[in-house]
């Protein structure tokens, strides 16, 4: 399931990018963009047969240029900001959580939550994701993640 998850974050994070932000990866930036801080993250829980989140991280400028392509505005407000970068991350997680295998049952993604430096560091230093993709753009960088809850995963492997 594993590989499988990490295909579809990967395809569901750029067709994201690519149809919501009218922004395509750059992978050649790889090197130049390894080391830009956190401005910005956010996270999306969600709950069925499988819990767990979505995390999304954005670097170097991202995080106002989703909200400015996204808007049509060049100037977009915090709250702004905040807003298209949850957005962001619920349509991703939309995209994932049906690959969990849910038979028939649902699922429930929960409101976006940003989160402010001090909980991603405690975020971090919790569990391992599931999957994870990093794209460059012309932009800045995103790292998203993609977590089933321990409890999920220990249901996994008895199935």
């Amino acid at each position: 399931m594993k590989t499988k998850i990490e295909k579809a974050l990967e395809e569901a994070t750029i067709s994201t990018f690519e149809d919501i932000c009218f922004m395509y990866p750059v992978p050649e930036l790889k090197d130049i963009q390894k080391n830009l801080k956190l401005e910005a993250a956010a996270e999306v829980k969600y709950r069925g047969e499988f819990t767990g989140k979505l995390l999304i991280e954005t670097r170097g400028g991202l995080f106002s240029a989703i909200a400015a392509n996204i808007l049509s505005n060049d100037s977009p407000g915090s709250r702004q900001k905040k807003d298209a970068l949850g957005e962001i991350a619920n349509i991703i997680c939309g995209n994932i959580v049906p690959y969990l295998g849910l038979g028939g049952r649902g699922y429930k993604i929960e409101s976006p939550k940003s989160l402010n430096k001090d909980e991603l560091l405690k975020q971090k230093s919790q569990a391992k994701p599931l999957a994870k993709v990093t794209l460059n753009f012309n932009q800045g960088r995103v790292d998203v993640k993609f977590f089933v809850d321990d409890n999920s995963a220990a249901k996994e492997k008895k199935g």
